[in-house]
């Protein structure tokens, strides 16, 4: 939690050790084809550099393909000027970065679709990512080892398969294509939120050889990280209680419905003593718990690619490309102070009238407080990102045919380790006093409007101090979480550890048998062999086996951000802010004692074998995939307009083994076995892309084709399976090892005018039919194979809407199956949008106007379907409206460029104790500035600026003024030098 300066240096030397070979393969969507070729004034040889060549390699990247497409291109400093990949991304039309994540990792969402529906390549071959739940985090990799990121929209049959929203191509150009020399740059960035300062360095270089037959290159980039986002959370909205409520009677009983004449409370009522009903029978709301945290992030990111590529002959040449990055985040944690008032003895007095939100719901959101539950908290989050791989191809041509082979290897992992440790304060018993543990204050969470936010204790000495012994567990035996002492206070040790490792083999081969016809220009043929796993493990730390003698007033100070929290943006923030050293009450609580049975969390902490981290997410999942595909490229004239394109079929047989650590029985006495499920499932995948010249600076695309995404394991969790015995028989929760890959039907049309050089207006629209999204499934019936999942629970037969097993209960009774489960959903998910692309230079402007350049672009997506309860389908994470406009301006000697991001609104689904119910996230808008000067004809400086406007980002359920988190990240800027040789 320190400020500390960070340390480069010995990291860096280090990291030179990385060396290898290759770069990629074969027959995706060709950016460069050689049937695409444009108009006359379109090929002109004009020298541009920075923005400007940026965009305009981007452009003739997007017009030489076949399907819709669009892509980025690093700059003239060799850099992407965003933040991190996924900043970088969401300048195209259609994707959106997913500012939930903390930590800067940068996931994208691509064409009205999470993250997750996308595929990731790497110079389109599948590779490892590292990823352990939801979308790849593109936070992962330094961007200065790309030299264009594509992202393919409308996939042919040679495309890699597995992006229901696209396929995004991380591209590093070959070593044959360089030019000779080297560069190094040198970057500072610096965070306003914090005051961090912390280095950065890039070092590369290409070399020729036996005139220019054989190149190699490599590139390294490292880079410190130190940041933080400061966070205030609301995630429990609940009612105001009959009995602790000053004055409830007269003040609030108009609010409450009263009891039936039997003492119960009608459906959908809250129901009070006394309760009249004559304004609400719903109750009033408040916020009860208030979280104040800081994720502070620190650590570093080293990425290095190195490759070679030799030309045999005219026909023939080799390559090969390693790849690595390493994202470690060891001294990243969460510093929290979390206020509860749902205690039935805390006393709540509002300060304002109810007041009505959109649900028709009342609320308070002002109020004082007595006896509130103050917990003084500390988690550990130490994680890392890793992927490294290899890549070889070669690759034969000659006027009649193309052949290409192509190997890759590569692993991945991701480890998010967890650690809490709080110390709280909770509410007492009133007593005769009436204040239960002394505390008083009072809070207004801000509404709409966070700047506004008051949190004040009427005790200026710390809230949270009590940390005497002896300390026990509950329960007999000590499981759980929790310890208490005399005093009713309680210290937790909590968190989830989540691992995953992934690695992927990947063998194919590509035939290209060029033709002379008048309407085929090829046929292209293709077979892929892929082996794939993916590991993950779970653990849940527990208090069992502390060394709780040695807790003592140490555990307890002041905590580090407790002066400067929010960057004053809500200063109304609780000062008097306690949290846990937990460095040295790690030190005095372990090593565990450690029973015969239990096992370690990374952490160090015994496991909770009842808690889900656990029962759910330890498995193996791996994959045998076999691919053949057909492909015909037509190039032909129809009524004199040049008509090119690809019509293919791909075919995917799958075959799929989980190994999973199944559970039978609770708690302490519960037993595991490992249990072994194989799958085969297959899919044929029809595609036709089409791309017309009717004019001679206007290009009409269509696409129509399948697709399918295999979801990520830990996004369908739970795969272990459970067993309950109950009184009656079994509850059993299926681990969801039979689910299918969601599957699209996809169509695109594109229109595009290149109105002038670099010049472009276009619009795609597109529409995906989804299906075979998973849902849960509750019904027994439809849950009861005779052979009862092969769980030893004997034979299972349904007799009406239930389900019973063969075998008896104690009792004597058939044993009721009591079964949940997922299925692959039979309602389709239908999405449609629209993107909007303007791009252009003003060169023919007089001088100095005519260095102005920019686009703008605005993308559209609508969700359409229901769930299996007939509730309106929403895909999380995705706003229907998104917008950039960028404007540059640049000469020889100099360059800026300033974008503007919009999002409108999104929704968010529910997630844990911090996020609270469903939500949506408020329309954002960010402004970043990039700069650039050459010093000389080797000597660059840049500047990048992000979040110039200092934007907040705001989450709300139904109404803005029913706040759930307001997040701040302050600005951040960079500032680097580069220096070619």
């Amino acid at each position: 939690m320190k400020k500390v300066s960070p340390r480069a240096g010995a990291a860096l030397c280090a990291s030179v050790s990385l060396f290898a070979l290759v770069t990629a393969p074969a027959f995706a969507q060709e950016a460069t084809s050689p049937t695409a070729s444009a108009p006359k004034d379109q090929t002109e040889t004009v020298v541009v550099t920075g923005f400007r060549k940026s965009y305009a390699d981007a452009l003739r990247m997007k017009r030489s393909a076949v399907g819709v497409s669009d892509s980025i291109s690093s700059d003239g400093l060799g850099r992407f000027p965003d933040l991190n990949v996924g900043e970088a991304l969401q300048r195209i039309p259609g994707i959106q970065v997913n500012r939930e994540e903390d930590s800067r990792n940068a996931s994208i969402n691509l064409r009205g679709l999470p993250g997750s529906y996308a595929k990731i390549t790497l110079n389109g071959m599948n590779f490892a990512s590292p990823v352990l739940g939801g979308a790849a985090p593109l936070g992962a990799f330094n961007s200065d080892i790309f030299s264009a990121i594509s992202v393919i929209k409308s996939v042919s049959a040679a495309d890699q398969s597995g992006g229901i929203s696209g396929n995004i191509d991380l591209q590093i150009q070959p070593a044959l294509s360089r030019k000779d020399g080297a560069f190094a740059k040198v970057s500072t960035e610096y965070n306003t939120l914090g005051d961090y300062v912390t280095p950065s360095v890039t070092l590369g270089g290409t070399q020729h050889f036996l005139n220019d037959r054989l190149a190699v290159f490599g590139t390294i980039a490292y880079r410190k990280e130190n940041f933080r986002r400061d966070s205030l959370h609301f995630p429990q909205y609940t009612t105001l209680s009959a009995t602790t409520t000053p004055g409830f009677a007269s003040r609030f009983a108009d609010y409450y419905a009263p009891f039936e004449a039997n003492g119960s409370c009608a459906a959908g009522n809250v129901c009070a003593a006394g309760g009249t009903g004559a304004k609400s029978k719903t109750g009033v709301l408040l916020p009860s718990d208030i979280r104040q945290g800081v994720k502070y992030n620190e650590g570093e990111l080293l990425t290095g690619v190195i490759g070679g590529e030799y030309k045999v002959n005219d026909n023939l040449r080799v390559n090969g490309t390693y790849f690595y990055s390493n994202r470690d985040m060891p001294l990243t944690g969460t510093d929290i102070l979390d206020i509860d008032f749902r205690d039935a003895n805390t006393i709540i007095d509002p300060t304002i009238t109810p007041y009505q939100q959109a649900d028709g719901r009342y609320y308070v959101d002002q109020y004082k407080f007595t006896n509130p539950r103050v917990y003084a908290s500390y988690r550990k989050e130490s994680f890392k990102q890793m992927t490294n791989g290899v890549h070889l191809s070669a690759e034969f041509r000659n006027k009649t045919w193309r052949i290409n082979g192509a190997f890759g290897y590569s692993e991945a992992e991701n480890f998010a380790y967890q650690s809490q440790l709080d110390v709280r304060n909770p509410a007492k018993p009133l007593g005769t006093s009436g204040v239960g543990n002394g505390l008083t204050g009072s809070l207004f969470s801000g509404g709409a409007d966070i700047e506004a936010f008051r949190l004040a204790f009427n005790q200026t000495t710390p809230l949270v101090t009590d940390t005497s012994g002896p300390w026990a567990s509950p329960n007999t035996p000590p499981s759980g979480p929790e310890l208490v002492n005399g005093n009713l206070n309680r210290f937790i040790v909590a968190g989830s550890d989540s691992a995953a490792k992934n690695s992927v083999r990947t063998v194919q081969a590509d035939i290209e048998r060029f033709v002379e016809s008048s309407w085929l220009s090829s046929v292209q043929f293709g077979l892929r062999s892929e082996a794939s796993e993916y590991s993950s493990t779970g653990y849940r730390a527990s208090a069992v086996g502390v060394q709780s003698q040695n807790i003592d007033s140490r555990f307890v100070v002041r905590s580090a951000f407790a002066d400067d929290f929010f960057g004053g943006k809500a200063d109304g923030y609780l000062k008097n802010w306690q949290t846990v050293d937990f460095d040295y009450a790690v030190s005095r609580l372990q090593p565990v004692t450690l029973l015969p049975g239990q096992r370690l969390t990374n952490g160090g902490w015994v496991n909770d074998p009842a808690d889900g981290n656990f029962t759910g997410n330890n498995f193996t999942k791996s994959d045998d995939v076999n691919v053949a595909y057909l492909m015909g490229k037509v190039d032909t004239e129809v009524l004199g307009i040049r008509l090119r394109g690809h019509v293919g079929v791909r075919q995917e047989n799958t075959k799929q083994k989980i190994t999973s650590l199944d559970r039978t029985g609770s708690g302490l006495t519960a037993t595991f076995k490992l249990n072994e499920r194989e799958t085969e499932y297959s899919n044929t995948l029809p595609s036709l892309l089409l791309a017309a010249d009717v004019a001679e600076n206007f290009v009409v695309r269509l696409g129509a084709y399948k697709t399918f995404v295999r979801p990520n394991p830990r996004d369908i969790s739970p795969i272990s399976t459970t067993v309950t015995p109950t009184v009656d028989g079994y509850n059993i929760a299926l681990g969801r090892v039979e689910i299918e890959p969601y599957t699209s039907n996809s169509y695109d049309v594109s229109f595009e005018w290149y109105n002038r050089r670099n010049g472009l207006i276009g619009l795609a629209l597109y529409k995906k039919e989804i299906k075979g999204q998973i849902q849960a499934e509750t019904r027994d019936a439809f849950l009861c194979p005779a052979d009862g999942y092969g769980l030893g629970l004997g034979t299972w037969s349904v007799n009406g809407d239930l389900c019973y097993s063969s075998l008896n209960t104690p009792a004597g009774t058939r044993a009721q199956i009591n079964v949940d489960g997922a299925i692959n959903s039979p309602t389709p998910l239908e999405v449609t949008g629209a993107e909007l692309t303007i791009q252009q230079n003003l060169d023919f402007l007089p001088a100095p106007f005519d260095k102005l350049g920019g686009a703008f672009n605005y993308s559209y997506a609508d969700v359409n379907g229901k769930t299996v309860n007939g509730a309106s389908a929403v895909l999380p994470g995705v706003s229907r409206n998104a917008a950039n406009l960028i404007v540059f301006y640049e000469t020889d000697q100099f360059g800026v460029r300033a974008v503007y991001n919009y999002r409108d609104v999104y929704d968010l689904a529910a997630g844990g104790t911090f996020a609270g119910a469903a939500r949506s996230v408020k329309a954002r808008g960010q402004f970043d500035l990039s700069a650039s000067y050459n010093l000389s004809s080797r000597i660059t400086v840049g500047l990048d600026a992000f979040n110039l406007t200092d934007e907040k980002r705001t989450e709300f359920e139904g109404d803005e003024r029913k706040v759930r988190r307001v997040d701040y990240d302050g600005r951040t800027f960079q500032v680097s030098v580069r220096a070619t040789f």
